[in-house]
């Protein structure tokens, strides 16, 4: 069956109809809407804030100038060309000219804590002044270990008691031996005897180690001032362009300093005091040896001959009693030193300090 025309055209319009509802307007081709004369992309205007590139107020920083027309307020140029530098630009609204006092070196910008070497000075502001610090950092020496030699030993001379009777009974003689020396007995036979060890007379170790490596001497609070360069101008003989307000980690109010323990000149009341150099007392305790552990042993040899010669039999000085010694027409005696020492000391001693020499810093509020 054949459709009408107008029920042809209805149906068309609402194809059309439907069609333009999910129509994704992103994918029409862009000259169908051109942008508006002079828009950047987005719609955004290109142009810069007011003031010209000037920097926000509280930053150490000076704008950004140069090719892209802003002055930059520390560098002593006429970065925008109108005829003014530095601190005589009306752009450097946050910058102003500072007096440095008579005999003092400035104007520059403070930090102080650790680590001082890891800070970055702010543009405008790249020479980088020590000042020293405060409160050295407790890092004590590391010290090699302790040794002691072999020892060196002296001991006393030896001495045998002997008996008339066996098992060490009946009357006695306690008599030196000189060590080392060959004994001819003779006719003289002891009924028993007995020999102590000697006592030491003297000992000694030779001590090695307890040598020092130190680490580097640090302080805990470390001074640093960032200064201008010597460029920077618009302002009269003895003042230079500084920032008004001053960006952590830096203190606020430009400072400065000079050498020596002093007060502060006015217009600059907030005061610090660093120590400018370290005393290092740190090393290790003097290595020593404890001769405690060395004694003295001795031992008696008997020979069947005279001049200690032919078979012999060796018996040690231990206190014990010989209760049936064998025959012997001579004897000598062995006196030895055994042991070893222990060594004592090489322990950390010392600590740095802050030395005499003082750099005083002044920074206005």
């Amino acid at each position: 069956m054949r459709r009408s025309a107008f029920q042809s055209v209805t149906a068309l319009v609402a194809l059309l109809a439907a069609s333009a509802c999910t129509q994704d307007f992103d994918q029409f081709e862009p000259e169908l809407f051109p942008a508006p004369s002079g828009s950047g992309s987005g719609g955004a205007s290109s142009s810069g804030g007011a003031g010209g590139g000037q920097t926000a107020a509280g930053s150490t920083t000076s704008s950004s100038g140069g090719a892209g027309g802003g002055e930059r307020c520390t560098n002593g140029e006429d970065d925008d060309g109108d005829g003014a530098v530095d601190c005589a630009d009306d752009d450097c609204g946050g910058f102003a000219c500072v007096a440095v006092p008579e005999d003092w070196q400035g104007p520059g910008l403070l930090y102080q804590g650790p680590e001082a070497a890891d800070v970055a000075c702010p543009e405008g502001f790249s020479e980088r002044v020590d000042v020293g610090g405060r409160d050295p950092l407790d890092t004590p020496a590391t010290c090699s270990p302790c040794a002691c030699g072999a020892p060196t030993v002296e001991c006393e001379a030896p001495a045998v008691t002997v008996y008339v009777d066996g098992a060490c009974d009946g009357g006695s003689a306690t008599l030196p031996v000189q060590a080392e020396n060959c004994i001819n007995l003779g006719d003289f036979q002891p009924g028993s005897y007995s020999g102590e060890a000697p006592n030491v007379d003297s000992a000694a170790c030779a001590a090695s180690g307890g040598e020092a490596m130190l680490p580097p001497p640090r302080f805990g609070i470390e001074g640093l001032v960032c200064a201008p360069g010597a460029d920077a101008g618009g302002c009269e003989a003895g003042e230079a362009c500084a920032p008004q307000e001053i960006d952590a980690p830096f203190e606020q109010g430009v400072c400065v300093w000079r050498d020596g323990e002093r007060s502060c000149p006015e217009g600059f009341g907030e005061r610090h005091v660093f120590a400018s150099s370290m005393v290092d007392n740190r090393g290790c305790t003097r290595c020593t040896c404890d001769t405690d552990g060395v004694r003295c042993a001795a031992t008696l040899t008997l020979f069947e001959q005279t001049r200690c010669r032919g078979p012999a039999e060796t018996v040690p000085f231990n206190g014990a009693c010989v209760g049936d010694p064998s025959p012997a027409a001579s004897v000598s005696i062995e006196v030895t030193g055994s042991g070893s020492c222990q060594p004592r000391g090489g322990d950390p001693s010392g600590e740095i300090e802050e030395g005499d020499d003082r750099i005083t810093v002044c920074c206005a509020r």
